[in-house]
């Protein structure tokens, strides 16, 4: 019935349109925070209509590669795709200056095993998790946030396989996002609390998103930024993750209110870049030293 859904829920953005903005086919139905991106460009086609025309996302399939990023260019497959600034994605490509997650993806919770609970709430420090072994997908650039932490890590290269390797005990924490961890648990339908999110500890790093164009697109970026920066100045992309189904739920400070917060260094990001503590203030943490 998953597959049902999800698939309708494709076929319904390809419906032929004046312009076509083609994306990429979402990679599996379990990684649900593909929804919000989707429904935010949706809302930016539709409020830049009348300076623009009418558009539709249409969907692309684009095999499983660290090398999405390269789909954008010279009108290959897809013309816009979200991502977290890199010196590469900066050298070649056209970047939307609005954050469309205020930063949420950098603050993360830990998938566990429901038998390794105990253990990890014993986690005060860095050191403390050092003991442990991190899944990641195999070219995200979390893998060098976690790397650069003196943390270790397991390799993962299909997104579903990230908790088959935590049962097999491959890894033994899976971090994510606290937009997508509790939501992406409960879509596996598991009859048995095998895994639970863990967020007693939780781990803080930049990791902004943009959309990203091809720099020949120009109409795209002056469309897309148009809109975004509307939605921003205005509060409206607040609003809207304030009501989206994927991340209304983190708004709910009170759940954090006793983590334990480590902060990490991302140096992935490109020297430019200012990290933005929304996170941390509106949950009133403050970053363990």
């Amino acid at each position: 019935m998953r597959l049902i859904i999800f698939f309708s829920f494709v076929l319904s953005l390809t419906i032929s349109a004046d312009t076509s903005i083609r994306v990429a086919t979402p990679q599996s139905e379990l990684e649900l925070s593909t929804g919000y991106y989707l429904d935010l460009l949706s809302v930016v086609l539709d409020k830049t209509e009348q300076e623009y025309g009418s558009a539709k996302l249409v969907f692309e399939p684009v095999p499983v590669s660290g090398s999405l990023w390269k789909f954008v260019l010279n009108n290959k497959r897809i013309d816009v795709h979200w991502l977290t600034p890199s010196a590469a994605f900066e050298s070649h490509l056209k970047r939307i200056p609005v954050e469309v997650l205020y930063g949420g993806l950098g603050l993360r919770g830990l998938i566990i095993k429901e038998s390794q609970q105990q253990e990890f709430l014993q986690v005060k420090t860095l050191d403390d998790l050092r003991r442990f072994t991190a899944c990641q997908g195999e070219q995200w650039p979390d893998v060098q946030v976690l790397h650069y932490a003196g943390l270790k890590v397991h390799r993962v290269e299909k997104f579903e396989s990230m908790l088959d390797m935590l049962r097999k005990g491959r890894c033994d924490y899976f971090p994510r996002s606290v937009i997508e961890g509790n939501t992406e648990l409960a879509h596996q339908g598991y009859s048995e609390p095998e895994f639970v999110f863990l967020t007693s500890v939780l781990l803080y790093y930049p990791m902004p998103v943009h959309f990203y164009v091809d720099p020949q697109d120009k109409a795209l970026y002056r469309r897309l930024e148009l809109g975004l920066k509307a939605m921003h100045d205005s509060g409206e992309l607040l609003s809207f993750m304030q009501q989206h189904p994927v991340t209304r739920h983190v708004f709910e400070a009170q759940r954090y209110k006793n983590s334990i917060v480590l902060t990490l260094h991302n140096p992935v990001l490109p020297s430019w870049y200012q990290a933005d503590d929304f996170w941390l203030v509106l949950l009133g943490q403050k970053p363990a030293k």
